[in-house]
């Protein structure tokens, strides 16, 4: 069964719209850079499967995690903006992807084949998707305190649902690079939170308490 992503993806229907548009597919290895920013290299890139990260150095060497890319997500050079640092999209998993060229795909069909418009909306909607996470990541980045960042992210996680958990899709170094602090103090806070009963840590699963 394909998962939600998956289908996003196949609703796209890439394969066939190749005629029309400039698609490339391309894998990575774990570990491979995918692609740089600062190339402007005008392309969107829809995950197919596997994960990568958009990650950004700044000029003090200093890397953090822009956003989790999985299956169905997709990325272009919008972090392009961090003008003096450096931007990369790096694959954490062996990942498939398609790239389409993003000006082709505003034009007329030259084919005028029945899936152009398609693709236009299905791209306006993950699009609109992606922007979600950009702002749930700023809104979690306008707490100064370690301890705010970690109840912003549960929460964000939690969202409308009638849970009280989340599992953690990745290590707590990612974790910790995600919400742009040290390992280490996100460590001693998550610690800290559990002997005040605020969250019950069990693994990589989160609980809070007292909700």
């Amino acid at each position: 069964m394909l998962d939600n992503g998956q289908k996003k993806i196949k609703d796209l229907q890439l394969e066939v719209m190749s005629n029309c548009v400039n698609i490339k597919k391309k894998n990575f290895k774990k570990g491979e850079y995918i692609l740089s920013f600062g190339l402007r290299q005008k392309v969107i890139g829809f995950i197919l499967s596997g994960k990568a990260d958009i990650i950004r150095i700044t000029i003090d060497g200093e890397a953090s995690i822009i956003q989790k890319l999985t299956t169905g997500s997709i990325f272009n050079d919008a972090f392009s903006c961090f003008s003096k640092d450096s931007v990369f999209v790096i694959s954490k998993t062996d990942t498939e992807i398609f790239f389409i060229d993003y000006p082709i795909i505003f034009k007329n069909c030259p084919v005028k084949c029945p899936y152009h418009n398609h693709l236009i909306d299905q791209l306006l909607n993950l699009i609109t998707e992606n922007n979600i996470k950009a702002n749930e990541k700023i809104e979690i980045l306008t707490h100064n305190k370690i301890r705010d960042r970690i109840l912003a992210y549960i929460s964000i996680n939690i969202g409308n649902s009638n849970t009280t958990l989340i599992t953690i899709p990745y290590s707590f170094t990612e974790l910790a690079e995600y919400l742009c602090v040290d390992r280490s103090s996100l460590m001693r806070e998550l610690k800290k939170m559990e002997e005040e009963k605020l969250i019950k840590r069990e693994n990589k699963t989160l609980i809070l308490l007292n909700v």
